[in-house]
């Protein structure tokens, strides 16, 4: 499944209660995580005209986007996403279009890894 990858990071070891320095639970995770907000499962069969899936931002019944936070060794590549759209916002830009366009094609054909994996 495809996701935004949001922030890399690792919990501390020990943390401060009180302003006691005291070591943190042992069933905290020891490796980095991440925190990702996923887009749309894949469909059945890709796009008919293109070859690729599309995706969505996957949103709640509230409208916020649906995160996680998972184990980095779970991503396994980076995706290209190409907006979807026949006509492109002006304003779109390499900082805000993952926030502005709401639906893309997963470029399956950007590395022999990607077709093999995606398509």
């Amino acid at each position: 499944r495809a996701a935004r990858l949001r922030v890399i990071f690792r919990l501390p070891q020990m943390i401060n209660d009180s302003g006691f320095l005291v070591n943190t639970p042992a069933y905290w995770p020891k490796e980095h995580l991440a925190y990702v907000t996923w887009y749309s499962q894949f469909k059945p069969s890709p796009d008919k005209a293109t070859g690729m899936y599309k995706v969505e931002p996957a949103i709640d019944s509230n409208g916020v986007p649906q995160g996680a936070v998972i184990p980095l060794s779970n991503i396994r590549q980076n995706c290209m996403l190409v907006p979807s759209r026949t006509s492109w916002d002006k304003d779109w830009d390499s900082d805000n279009i993952l926030d502005k366009c709401s639906s893309f094609f997963v470029n399956n054909l950007q590395t022999k890894y990607a077709y093999q994996t995606i398509y």
